[in-house]
């Protein structure tokens, strides 16, 4: 039986004209494996240590097709490569960035979840999807900045 997140997919894949291969459902089943944030290299890992054998690029062009689907977000990070995480089935939130750190904070306001609709209804404006990100210094590097 399809899980949700495979349908969805699926359904993405055939609307572009492209196949669901065994090392797409791989990648997929290896991502939804995972609660918060990974990058690449995580899923290798993973997917190696279940001793299944997907190509490195196998996994760079699945990524984007999983976000492009709406399965996933890219997080950004203050590193040089792609984070990841997944979102189908979870509230949204947005993200505090460390630019000093890296350190990713995750929070949920509904507030601000509703002054985002009142503005675009009234613009007139069918929202897709939103991020916001919030750059500067965690607790942490705020408090070594001010010693």
């Amino acid at each position: 039986m399809q899980r949700p997140e495979e349908r969805k997919f699926i359904q993405y894949l055939v609307s572009l004209g492209l196949k669901f291969t065994r090392q797409r459902q791989l990648v997929l089943a290896e991502v939804f494996r995972r609660h918060g944030h990974f990058e690449v290299d995580d899923i290798l890992l993973g997917l190696r240590q279940r001793g299944t054998r997907v190509s490195r690029a196998s996994v760079y062009r699945t990524l984007p097709l999983l976000t492009a689907s709406g399965l996933l977000r890219e997080v950004p990070s203050g590193e040089k490569h792609s984070h990841y995480e997944h979102t189908f089935g979870h509230n949204h939130h947005d993200h505090l960035i460390c630019i000093r750190c890296g350190r990713i904070v995750e929070f949920e306001d509904s507030e601000l979840e509703q002054i985002q609709e009142r503005i675009c209804s009234e613009l007139d404006f069918k929202p897709i999807s939103h991020k916001l990100e919030i750059t500067g210094l965690c607790k942490e590097c705020k408090s070594s900045e001010d010693n």
